[in-house]
């Protein structure tokens, strides 16, 4: 049984090496009914390429894992 392994590489200096950055924040709404505020707690997830900074958020990384997979299927 053979092992494929592609990896996802950052476009502007082709490194596999990223690290995990999250961003923590709360939206809030006023409400019509009401003098209280609604709020949420919001984490955006992204990846920073550890050799040039390039940002990448999850649904790239993920959109792209995607495109491996679809590619490996058609060759087979």
């Amino acid at each position: 049984m053979d092992v494929i392994r592609d990896f996802f590489f950052c476009e502007a200096c082709q490194s596999k090496a990223f690290r995990q950055v999250y961003t923590f924040s709360m939206v809030f709404q006023t409400v019509n009914f009401s003098d209280d505020l609604i709020y949420d707690r919001l984490t955006d997830e992204s990846y920073e390429c550890t050799q040039c900074g390039k940002i990448y958020s999850k649904e790239q990384v993920e959109d792209k894992l995607r495109e491996f997979k679809q590619m490996r299927r058609s060759r087979d």
